[in-house]
């Protein structure tokens, strides 16, 4: 099979869908790989890797795209929907919920879409996603940390505090909506700074897990709105990270709860790329992270690993390659019968919408893949 890495074209994206060693793997399997000239670079792979591990360098993003299987990281955006065609099997995050646009295009032009973020085992986990979520929980409690200084001469100045205090000054108090992979480790890390921190969770079986892994280090409180309603005017680092697998993100936080928070606090929506979980997020990007909506600062990137490329590029190939190596293998309807976790990940095939949590969220009617692949 032919398999296509196009450089990435997202604002600040520098990921990229495969490393040069993925490459080399690939190849070894008898496939193709072409990769698009510079698509590395953000993460330190050089042309000449992909080249000395046997693929080949392309200048032209149509000829990448014009591959059987294309594997990148974000996606499509528009200037890309010109190489969206029939039959291309896409591998990539795709977010769809919160991109309707986005949705009807792959329909339209009957691609065979599968969303990193819909792949999901037998236990309702999610492989692909997991390692994304667990970088982005880190990056944005040091992003968090980063806005609550009063940064000079910023018309979006946070509250001038240190989140772990110091004699005599009092530390950040870090509130985390969602106990899962985000959640989680935004926990770990803001409390390894030495900020106060409390997690709402919904899910009985994920609070007992996090009393276990933190003990009385954290607060841990099953989510409510009163809880909720509680901790907003004591937060002054707020961290979204529920999530509702390929739903919309839920939205828990209105206009009139985030004006319960104090001024200069600072509200990071990690689930932004499902929607967000406020009334008020919208989404964001490097070059204008954050605005202020009710005297908080709101930071919405729906590429939050991308401020680490070469980790975050690392952590998703090693979750993703043996399943590109599936799909190149055994052909695309025949990995799907083969693997029921890859195949839950689809999200469009051939002109129909078949995930069923894409639908609920954007009111589509939903066909069965397996009419399509059996």
């Amino acid at each position: 099979m032919r398999v296509g890495v196009p450089k990435e074209i997202k604002n600040r994206e520098h990921r990229v869908g495969l490393s040069p060693a993925g490459a080399k793997l690939l190849v070894a399997d008898g496939h193709e790989v072409v990769v698009q000239a510079g698509a590395g670079d953000g993460c330190g792979f050089p042309d000449r890797q992909y080249e000395q591990a046997g693929a080949q360098i392309l200048a032209s993003a149509a000829d990448i795209w014009g591959s059987e299987l294309v594997v990148k990281v974000k996606e499509p955006l528009e200037p890309e929907y010109r190489f969206l065609r029939p039959e291309l099997t896409l591998f990539t995050f795709l977010h769809l919920a919160a991109d309707p646009a986005l949705t009807d295009v792959l329909l339209a032009r009957r691609v065979r879409a599968i969303g990193y973020e819909t792949v999901q085992l037998e236990d309702g986990s999610l492989p692909l996603l997991a390692p994304m979520s667990r970088v982005a929980g880190r990056v944005a409690v040091q992003l968090g940390a980063f806005l609550l200084q009063a940064e000079p001469g910023s018309s979006q100045k946070g509250k001038g505090l240190l989140m772990g205090g110091i004699d005599g000054a009092r530390r950040a108090q870090v509130g985390i909506l969602g106990g899962g992979n985000v959640g989680r480790n935004a926990a770990g890390v803001a409390h390894g700074m030495g900020a106060a921190v409390t997690v709402l969770e919904a899910n009985p079986e994920r609070l007992r897990d996090l009393k276990s892994q933190f003990g009385g280090d954290i607060n841990v409180l099953a989510y409510s709105e009163e809880n909720l309603q509680r901790l907003l005017p004591r937060c002054d680092l707020l961290i979204g990270a529920a999530l509702i697998p390929g739903e919309h993100a839920p939205q828990l936080l209105s206009r009139a709860m985030l004006r319960s928070m104090q001024p200069g606090s600072v509200f990071i929506d990690v689930a932004i790329d499902q929607g967000g979980m406020s009334e008020t997020s919208r989404v964001t990007t490097y070059d204008e992270m954050t605005y202020v909506e009710e005297g908080v600062i709101h930071c919405c990137l729906p590429n939050l690993p991308a401020a680490v490329p070469l980790t975050s590029t690392g952590a998703l190939e090693a979750a993703t390659l043996p399943y590109v190596r599936k799909l190149a293998h055994l052909g695309v309807a025949q990995a799907l019968r083969a693997d029921a976790a890859l195949a839950r990940g689809v999200n469009t095939w051939d002109g129909h919408l078949v995930h069923a949590g894409v639908g609920r969220a954007l009111g589509k009617n939903v066909a069965s893949l397996k009419d399509f692949i059996n």
